[in-house]
């Protein structure tokens, strides 16, 4: 394997490392900065989201060590930051890294909306936040375009 294809897979092993730590700091800086009730959900809910993190950087650490493999669990871990939603009493979003969105909100019409965030985590089911979007993360979308050219580029 030649160093250009060394260097982009240690690209997005690093992002993801960076992305999992920053996400994971967050969430603990979120729940206990005081603004907060932590609850029995809001730590559920914490622990999924840290889980989700460490996923991120476990994905990140694969990668340098078996880069197949790593580049497997990254495609996983980039595929669940594509979309992110919320309709009614369900939404999902999970960001490790950065995020640059396009969407269309739907409360008051279709609006087309430009969101950038970085490592963020949304999930709510059974509460209705009053919110209707949907959106697509054009970093993620990248990577997973990117990953599956280096894949087919491992193989070889």
């Amino acid at each position: 394997m030649n160093n250009q294809i060394r260097n982009q897979v240690r690209a997005i092993a690093l992002y993801q490392i960076i992305g999992g730590i920053l996400g994971i700091a967050l969430t603990v800086w979120v729940m206990f900065s005081g603004d907060m009730v932590v609850d029995q959900t809001a730590l559920r809910i914490g622990l999924f989201a840290g889980g989700l993190y460490i996923f991120s950087l476990l994905c990140g650490r694969m990668l340098f060590r078996n880069q197949r493999r790593g580049l497997i669990l990254s495609l996983i871990n980039q595929s669940l930051q594509v979309l992110y939603f919320s309709f009614g009493a369900y939404g999902f979003q999970y960001v490790a890294g950065l995020r640059v969105g396009v969407g269309v909100d739907m409360v008051e019409g279709w609006i087309f909306k430009f969101r950038l965030a970085l490592s963020s985590f949304h999930f709510s089911i059974g509460t209705d936040l009053g919110q209707k979007f949907i959106g697509v993360n054009l970093v993620a979308l990248f990577l997973i375009f990117w990953i599956e050219r280096l894949l087919e580029q491992v193989k070889e």
